[in-house]
């Protein structure tokens, strides 16, 4: 998996060659159609409709935390129906913070009530879970009978750096794979990672590679691209984001993590410790082992360190259903990763430190360094 989409790093693009009518899409085949899905057809920018994977500014981007797909790294085949085209993309399934482009929501009712929320309240969009679209894509309910869907993150940006082919003088069909569902089984990929199959419609025009130097003609597969009529960064991909991504590694865009003694969550800044003990202290986990875990501690003590998938959605899994503004508030005032918890002086059952002390063990066997190691936190108790 080497083709990257370039959502994050690209050129200006030319506005003669992308002007679009401001009427209804084209619908898409199934299983965008056919059944009770609301297939969004509107033309969510100038540009061309959700499925073109569109956007025009850094503030199109709305901030989710839980379970979700990668197709950022796909390289697809199309897959050709009665009605039209599909693109079947292997996609990396992960957990942690991910990004929607809010003009690329496929479901029309979850794109209005987003849309409407986000113009209303532009600043909580950035807060993660906030917006409606977040609750639907980690519930499923975004689109009955998939497993996952497609948004953006940072995951494997250290593994995979981002890059830029400007393909937008040569249009073409591309995936635009922005909230595609994606289906079970998931297969185990390399370097720890896992692999789901994703189905993403596809749209032909111009587009941009988050890879540098390949070559737009993809012929007989299919990249999985967008369209950013944004202008470039400065070369750096965390520069499109408001400051550190807390929860996430600090080589992927993530906050430090904390330096005990010297790292605080600031006066004034309004932050509840006992909020944010109760948020840690009542999400539980939604796996078969986690059902007693306490899983923002577990989540906590392995997201900041670790790329292994299964591992990450072992530790973390359900806390997508919980509340958790007063955590990432606190670690936003600190300006510091998987920290709450210590700053806050929470304290996890037996049975969650029991799994951090399992969790950590199984990063030092991945050649891995949990935090523990790093600063002394979030180390555990041996059963």
């Amino acid at each position: 998996m080497t083709y990257i989409k370039a959502i994050f790093l690209t050129s200006f693009l030319l506005l003669s060659a992308t002007s679009c009518d401001s009427g209804p899409s084209p619908a898409l085949p199934p299983p965008f159609t056919g059944g009770s899905f609301p297939l969004n057809t509107q033309m969510t920018t100038a540009y061309g409709p959700a499925w073109a994977d569109v956007t025009t500014s850094t503030s199109d981007w709305i901030t989710c935390f839980g379970p979700y797909a990668l197709c950022y790294y796909a390289n697809c085949t199309e897959k050709p129906n009665s009605y039209g085209m599909i693109a079947n993309c292997s996609c990396y399934e992960t957990f942690g913070t991910n990004y929607v482009d809010i003009n690329a929501i496929l479901n029309n009712d979850v794109y209005n009530e987003t849309k409407t929320f986000c113009d209303a309240n532009p600043g909580e969009c950035h807060k993660p879970n906030q917006a409606p679209v977040c609750a639907s894509l980690s519930s499923g309910d975004f689109m009955s009978g998939a497993d996952r869907f497609s948004t953006f993150s940072f995951y494997r940006a250290a593994q995979e750096p981002i890059g830029s082919t400007d393909c937008t003088s040569q249009p073409a069909l591309y995936a635009g794979c922005m909230t595609a569902p994606c289906y079970n089984p998931t297969t185990s990929g390399t370097d720890n990672t896992t692999l789901i199959e994703c189905q993403c419609p596809t749209y032909n025009g111009p587009f941009q590679v988050g890879l540098d130097n390949l070559s737009c003609d993809d012929s007989p597969m299919i990249y999985s691209a967008a369209y950013d009529a944004a202008p470039p960064p400065s070369g750096n991909p965390c520069d499109k984001i408001d400051g550190c991504i807390p929860d996430a590694p600090e080589d992927s865009c993530g906050c430090p993590l904390e330096t005990p003694g010297t790292t605080t969550i600031p006066a004034g800044s309004g932050v509840n410790c006992t909020t944010v003990c109760q948020e840690y202290n009542t999400c539980f986990g939604t796996g078969a082992t986690t059902t007693n875990i306490q899983v923002g501690y577990t989540c906590d003590a392995t997201i900041c360190t670790s790329t292994d998938a299964p591992l990450l959605i072992t530790a973390c899994n359900g806390l997508q259903d919980c509340d958790l503004s007063e955590i990432f508030k606190a670690e936003t005032a600190a300006g510091c990763s998987c920290c709450a918890s210590q700053l806050c002086n929470c304290s996890a059952t037996t049975a969650t430190e029991n799994k951090i002390f399992t969790l950590n063990a199984a990063q030092r066997t991945n050649g891995e360094t949990p935090q523990c190691d790093v600063n002394g936190t979030l180390c555990g108790v041996a059963p």
